[in-house]
C-alpha cells in the first residue's frame, strides 16, 4: 500500500532519527486492518549538516520507491528547525512526497496546504496515544534489530509530565536518554492512510475509483522492502 518514512530532524544536542514503515492491509476474520511494518531505523551521527542529512534521506525514500514501487510519503518534524530545511529536503528528495508536521499541545492531528504543500499539525498527545494503540492491538511491528532495541528502551522511557500550569509535555528526560527514535516511528505510523499520497489529493487513488466506476477490476501492486540495509 505504501511506505511511510518519519524523519525527526536533529539539533544541537539530538540526532536525526529515520525510521522507514511499510504500510499492509491484512485481513482479520471478516474485515481488513492497516498494519505497519518497520523496515528501517537509524540515527545519523550527532551534528551532521542538513544538507548530509537531506541526501540520507533522499537516498532512502530513492530506494524504498525503487523495491516496492509503491507511493512514498516523507514525514518531517519541522517543528524547531522550520521552513528551510523542509524546503531543502523537497528540493532533494525528487520520487517521494515530503510534508511537514507542526508538533502542537493536545490529541488532535489536522491536515492542510502550506505555499501549496502539503503540511501535518499533529498533537503531541495523539502520538502518544496512537503508538500505545498499535502496540496493544499488534499492528506495529518491529525488526529485530540493535536499533529496535534502542528505539523499545526509548518507549519504556517516554514520560509524560503536566506542569504547573497544567501543560502537557512529552518525552524523555532522564538526563542521558534520547526520544528521536520514537519521535521519527510515531511521524512514521501517524495516520492510516488509505494511499500514502492519496490523503493529499494525489492521482493514485482518483485513477482507482475511475477504473471501479468504469467496472474495470482494481489492480493492486504489492511489494516488499524486506529490511532495508542503506
Amino acid at each position: 500500500m505504501g511506505v511511510l518514512i518519519g524523519v525527526d530532524i536533529g539539533q544541537r544536542r539530538d540526532p536525526t532519527a529515520i525510521c522507514v514503515a511499510e504500510v499492509e492491509r491484512r485481513r482479520v476474520v471478516e474485515r481488513s486492518e492497516i498494519h505497519f511494518n518497520v523496515r528501517y531505523l537509524d540515527r545519523l551521527p550527532l551534528g551532521t549538516p542538513y544538507p548530509a542529512v537531506a541526501d540520507r534521506v533522499a537516498y532512502i525514500a530513492d530506494q524504498a520507491r525503487e523495491r516496492t514501487r509503491d507511493a512514498t510519503t516523507v514525514y518531517v518534524d519541522a517543528t524547531g528547525v522550520g521552513q528551510p530545511i523542509v524546503d531543502l529536503l523537497r528540493e532533494r528528495i525528487r520520487r517521494a512526497q515530503v510534508v511537514a508536521v507542526y508538533f502542537t499541545h493536545g490529541d488532535q492531528r489536522s491536515e492542510g496546504l502550506e505555499r501549496g504543500y502539503p503540511r501535518v499539525t499533529l498533537g503531541k498527545a495523539h502520538l502518544v496515544s496512537r503508538l500505545q494503540m498499535l502496540l496493544q492491538t499488534g499492528r506495529l511491528h518491529l525488526p529485530k534489530t540493535k536499533e529496535a532495541r534502542v528505539l523499545n528502551s526509548e518507549l519504556l522511557n517516554y514520560e509524560i509530565r503536566v506542569d504547573q500550569d497544567a501543560t502537557d509535555k512529552y518525552g524523555a528526560f532522564r538526563v542521558g536518554t534520547h526520544d528521536d527514535l520514537v519521535t521519527a516511528l510515531g511521524l512514521a505510523v501517524q495516520t492510516d492512510p488509505v494511499d500514502p499520497v492519496a490523503q493529499f489529493g494525489g492521482a493514485r487513488q482518483a485513477a482507482r475509483r475511475r477504473r471501479e466506476r468504469a467496472g474495470r477490476p482494481t489492480i493492486v501492486r504489492r511489494g516488499r522492502v524486506g529490511r532495508l540495509d542503506l
